[in-house]
Order: C-alpha cells, then sequence, then structure tokens
C-alpha cells in the first residue's frame, strides 16, 4: 500500500496543535470544537480537498473538510464527523445514537465515523460492501499499523445491547435511525452495485483509532463490473485517504451528552 511520508505528517500535526493552542484565545477557536481527525495538509496529486458546501451531501457535516478522490469516473468523498456532532444530531429524545458511547468505555469499544459519497459516472455499476472486498478489507491505518476495521448495522446492534445503559425503546429507535444514515443500508442489494449515474452516501464507523495515532489512511475499495456479455473480470479499484490525528483535541472533547 502506498503510504505518504510520516515524519512530515507527524510534524505538521505537531505544529498545527501548537498553533491553535497559541492563537486559540485570540481567534476565538476552542479544541474541543474541532475535528481530531483532519486531512493531512500534504496531499497527493490525485486527493482533493474540498470546503463543506450545502449541497455536497444529504446529511451536512457541521464541521471538517471533505476529501475527495476520482477513479475510473467513480468519485468517493469522505468527511470525519465528530462525536459531539453526532449525539447533538442523534443522541436526543426517546433514541439513542447509533454510535452511542460513554466516557467508561475503553478505546476499542468506541468509533470513530466518517460519513461517505460514492458517486458512479462509470458504464457500468460499481460494487461497494461494508467489509470491503475480497482481497481488500475497509479499515483504518494508522502509522504504526495498527488496522481498524468498519462496523456494520449487525456489529452497531451487538455493540448497544453489550452496554448496561442502552436498553429499550431508546435503543430500538436508534437502531431505527441507523438503518436510515448507514451507507451500508442505502444498497437493497449491494451485488447488483450503484448503477451509472447514481450515487449512494451515509455514514462509516470503525473502531476507534488508538490515542497515540498521529497519521493514518482510510481505505475503501470498491469493484467495477463488467460490461455484460463479456469475460472481463471485476476491477478493483482502491481509495487511500490521509488523515492526521490530533491527541489534544481528541483529550479537549466534551463528553458524551444526551440531548
Amino acid at each position: 500500500m502506498k503510504r505518504l511520508n510520516s515524519n512530515s505528517w507527524i510534524g505538521s500535526a505537531g505544529l498545527f496543535v501548537l498553533i491553535l493552542l497559541v492563537s486559540g484565545c485570540t481567534a476565538g477557536t476552542s479544541l474541543k470544537n474541532l475535528p481530531a481527525v483532519q486531512p493531512a495538509e500534504m496531499l497527493p496529486e490525485h486527493v482533493v480537498l474540498e470546503e463543506v458546501t450545502s449541497d455536497a451531501f444529504k446529511i451536512r457535516p457541521p464541521t471538517g473538510q471533505i476529501l475527495s478522490i476520482t477513479k475510473d469516473n467513480i468519485t468517493v468523498q469522505i468527511v470525519y464527523w465528530r462525536r459531539a456532532d453526532l449525539d447533538r444530531k442523534y443522541n436526543r429524545g426517546n433514541a439513542f445514537s447509533p454510535f452511542y458511547e460513554t466516557e467508561a468505555l475503553h478505546q476499542g469499544d468506541k468509533t470513530d465515523v466518517f460519513y461517505v459519497k460514492v458517486t458512479n459516472n462509470a458504464a457500468t455499476p460499481v460494487v461497494y460492501r461494508i467489509k470491503g472486498t475480497r482481497q481488500v478489507p475497509c479499515e483504518m491505518v494508522d502509522q504504526g499499523d495498527n488496522r481498524y476495521g468498519s462496523l456494520d448495522y449487525d456489529a452497531l446492534k451487538e455493540r448497544l445491547t453489550y452496554m448496561s445503559r442502552a436498553s429499550g425503546i431508546y435503543v430500538t429507535n436508534g437502531l431505527r435511525k441507523a438503518r436510515e444514515i448507514l451507507i451500508e443500508t442505502q444498497l437493497l442489494d449491494s451485488e447488483k452495485g450503484i448503477p451509472p449515474g447514481e450515487s449512494i452516501e451515509g455514514f462509516l464507523p470503525f473502531y476507534q483509532m488508538k490515542h497515540n495515532a498521529e497519521t493514518l489512511v482510510v481505505i475503501i475499495p470498491l469493484e467495477l463490473k463488467p460490461p455484460e456479455g463479456t469475460a472481463t473480470r471485476y476491477k478493483r479499484i482502491v481509495y487511500e485517504f490521509p488523515f492526521i490525528h490530533h491527541k489534544g483535541i481528541r483529550l479537549a472533547q466534551p463528553a458524551p451528552h444526551r440531548y
């Protein structure tokens, strides 16, 4: 897998946090209001940094910047969501957030959540699977080669089931909301794929990365179907999105909250 120079990432990450700490009071910036995971400052030429606009996604992220990659006329866009913003939007009323967590949970039981949009402008359908292809998993990989897998609906359901504070109608309603907003549930038949000219979008959760992670790559593999009536095999297309993780911002995030 192609990697960026981790040393340049780490230096940029440290400098970025230092600038925020120094200028926070004068510029009105608060670490608790920033996303702990942000696009890398040095991006490969094929990775485009986009500003969040009102028409970019069906569910607009309150913070963050979008990374976009186009290969073989298929565009994948991704943006990180803060837990505080997820709580504000979904952890309210008579429902738990599908990504509900408490401070007492271990790091490995928490999640890091991205919002992903796949737009197919190719001539044939493109197949998206939450767990990736047979050869390439959908995952996050940090600079220490620690790997964090994605969670599908069943994994989120099991996760909520084991939480002592999560039960009853709150869980039922939260899981109903999960079916509405997860990217995996936007296709009735994943093997039929995304038709030409169409797109799918939704949340993609991963097991939370270690707090000492500094750089990471989010890997999303797709498969482009061959034209009908041909003996051509599926074409695997792998998208790798480079991010940096700020431990200081992570630790400054507000505690989980219900609204």
